[in-house]
C-alpha cells in the first residue's frame, strides 16, 4: 500500500529513486527492452503476424489487389483501436513516411513480373492492423512496426500469368522498427507521460526511415544514442523473425 501510495502521489520521486540505480521498478534495466512475443501466419491476406510487448497486443494483415502502373501510393494502412486515436494518428503518418521512403525500393519489388504484352501491372498492399489495449504497459509504436515488419516478412505475392511467368511466387521484404524515447528505452507509460521529450525512430538497421519528437532535446549526442538502439533493436527482432522462419 505504501508503494503503490507513493507511485500515485509522487510519481516521479518514485520513478527516480529506481532511474539513479539505473532500472525500472520492474528491475530492468533503463537500457532494455520489453520481451517481444510473435507468431506469423493464420490471420489472412498474403502474410501477417500477431506481435505482443508487455500489454500491448497488435496484430496486422496483409491484403494485396492488382493495379495498372501509376505515380501514387502503392500502400495503405487501416489502424483499429478504440483507444489512443491522436497516437495512432502519428503511427499512421509514420508508416506512411517509412513506406515513401526510396531507399525501400518498394515501388520496383511490387511490378508484376512476367507481362509480355507491354501493359504495366503492380500491386498494392493494404495492412490493416489491429491495436489490443491489455494494459498501459508498453510501447505502441515499437508493437505496430514489429507487427508490420513481421507481417511483411510473413508476405508472399501470388504469380500473376499474363502470358508467362517463371516464378512461382514473388516474396516482399521489408523491415523496418520503431524505438521510443531516449535514454530510458521502452519505459512504463505512465513514466513516458513524465518524460519531456518522447522520440520514435524508425531504422532498417543502417538508416533512419523516420523520426518523430514531441517535446524537447536538451542535448544533440542523444540522437547517435537513439539511432544505436534503433539499430540494434531491428537487428534483434530480424534475427528472431528470421529463425522462426528456418524452424
Amino acid at each position: 500500500m505504501g508503494e503503490q501510495w507513493f507511485k500515485s502521489c509522487l510519481p516521479e520521486e518514485y520513478y527516480e529513486q529506481f532511474i539513479n540505480e539505473g532500472i525500472y521498478p520492474d528491475g530492468r534495466s533503463v537500457s532494455a527492452f520489453r520481451s517481444l512475443y510473435f507468431k506469423l501466419g493464420a490471420w489472412g491476406g498474403v502474410g501477417s503476424a500477431l506481435v505482443k510487448l508487455g500489454g500491448v497486443a497488435v496484430s496486422c494483415s496483409v491484403h494485396a489487389s492488382l493495379a495498372l502502373v501509376h505515380d501514387g501510393p502503392l500502400v495503405s494502412c487501416e489502424i483499429d483501436s478504440y483507444k489512443i486515436q491522436a497516437e495512432i494518428s502519428n503511427i499512421n503518418d509514420m508508416l506512411m513516411e517509412v513506406f515513401a521512403n526510396n531507399s525501400l525500393t518498394l515501388r520496383s519489388a511490387l511490378l508484376v513480373k512476367g507481362n509480355d504484352e507491354g501493359i504495366s501491372m503492380t500491386w498494392e498492399l493494404i495492412f490493416r492492423v489491429q491495436v489490443g489495449i491489455l494494459n498501459s504497459d508498453g510501447s505502441i509504436p515499437d508493437a505496430v512496426f514489429c507487427a508490420v515488419s513481421a507481417a511483411l516478412f510473413d508476405t508472399r505475392l501470388p504469380s500473376i500469368l499474363l502470358t508467362h511467368s517463371k516464378d512461382d511466387e514473388a516474396p516482399l521484404r521489408q523491415e523496418e522498427i520503431s524505438v521510443l524515447d531516449e535514454l530510458l528505452v521502452d519505459p512504463p507509460h505512465d513514466l513516458i507521460e513524465k518524460c519531456s521529450a518522447k522520440v520514435s525512430f524508425v531504422t532498417d538497421g543502417t538508416n533512419v526511415l523516420a523520426m518523430s519528437i514531441r517535446g524537447v532535446l536538451t542535448e544533440e549526442n542523444l540522437f547517435s544514442s537513439m539511432a544505436s538502439v534503433a539499430a540494434r533493436r531491428h537487428q534483434v527482432v530480424m534475427d528472431a523473425i528470421r529463425h522462426h522462419t528456418s524452424l
